[in-house]
């Protein structure tokens, strides 16, 4: 049969209702679950990825009947938001420190997500993407010796500094102009580098520039002419 795309639910008890809880309550509170389900789902289904997933014959996991199942939502935190199936969410992003959260809202027309794994959009006051670019950053800029923002992340301060050879210090100096010290605690995400910008190169338009020339030489003259051949 159709293979059923994976849904993490959470521990549901045996009784839907709450010890004490009235028949007009539960019924009130099953009816407000059912109207945020059905929100939920026809957002789902709206939503352009979802509909390319559920139309591509080569992803049979993906169908009207698993969203009916289990829709994929957005699970809204301060710092970030993670989109997939409600269980698996939240169970990804419970130890995580991005502030205020969560929320679980309905998927927007345009959000894209992978179909395989959940995905995460960081806001741009989100600490953790910072922490996160910054540490790629210091990689990239220490070339041979990029291991060291690992065991730095990865080790107490005393244990770093301990086993730091010479180099390793010159090296880190020479590339960011601050201790071991320093360094242990951007590796750490407690502080944050004046790094150098990262310059990406571009593909030279030379018909461009060759137009500009052209342009420059009819708007000066005859003198330009000269300079520009």
């Amino acid at each position: 049969g159709r293979p059923v795309r994976p849904c993490y639910h959470l521990a549901i008890p045996d009784s839907l209702r709450f010890d004490g809880e009235s028949e007009a309550s539960f019924r009130s509170r099953a009816e407000r679950a059912a109207r945020i389900a059905e929100v939920l789902v026809a957002a789902c289904l709206k939503n352009k990825c979802m509909r390319s997933y559920v139309e591509d014959p080569a992803l049979p996991q993906y169908s009207v009947e698993s969203v009916l199942r289990c829709p994929t939502v957005r699970v809204e935190y301060e710092q970030a938001i993670a989109i997939g199936g409600i269980g698996e969410c939240l169970a990804a992003t419970k130890a995580k420190n991005w502030g205020n959260g969560p929320q679980v809202l309905p998927l927007e027309v345009d959000d894209f997500f992978y179909r395989n794994r959940i995905t995460y959009l960081f806001r741009s006051n989100s600490l953790y993407n910072r922490r996160f670019h910054q540490r790629r950053r210091m990689k990239k800029l220490l070339g041979k010796d990029r291991a060291l923002v690992g065991e730095a992340k990865s080790s107490t301060k005393e244990l770093f500094l301990k086993h730091l050879t010479s180099e390793q210090i010159r090296a880190i100096q020479r590339v960011f102009h601050v201790g071991p010290g320093q360094f242990w605690r951007a590796a750490m995400g407690r502080t944050f580098l004046v790094l150098p910008p990262e310059f990406v190169q571009k593909e030279l338009d030379f018909e461009t520039c060759e137009e500009r020339h052209k342009i420059a030489a009819a708007d000066l003259g005859e003198k330009c002419t000269r300079v520009v051949k």
